[in-house]
């Protein structure tokens, strides 16, 4: 009968156990509920400014014409 007593009382032990671990759990899950979502936050951003910059100019004045251009000879033939 001893032996019953011990074995009884160890079942009861885990029947304990097992409801406060699930208690615990039940009060530390969030409840479900739709979550707004988070609002966000538009910011501009400063882009920097432009400014208008002179047209670059040549150094040495017009092109001098180094580099002939090619004219077509009538008939496609070459001269």
């Amino acid at each position: 009968m001893n032996r019953n007593v011990t074995i009884v009382v160890v079942i009861l032990v885990l029947v304990v156990i097992a409801g406060y671990l699930i208690w615990l759990r039940s009060r530390t899950q969030a409840p479900i509920s739709p979550q707004p979502s988070p609002e966000v936050i538009v910011v501009p951003t400063p882009s920097p400014e432009q400014t208008a910059t002179p047209a670059a100019t040549p150094r040495g004045g017009e092109a001098t014409g180094s580099v002939r251009q090619r004219t077509s000879t009538p008939g496609g033939t070459t001269r």
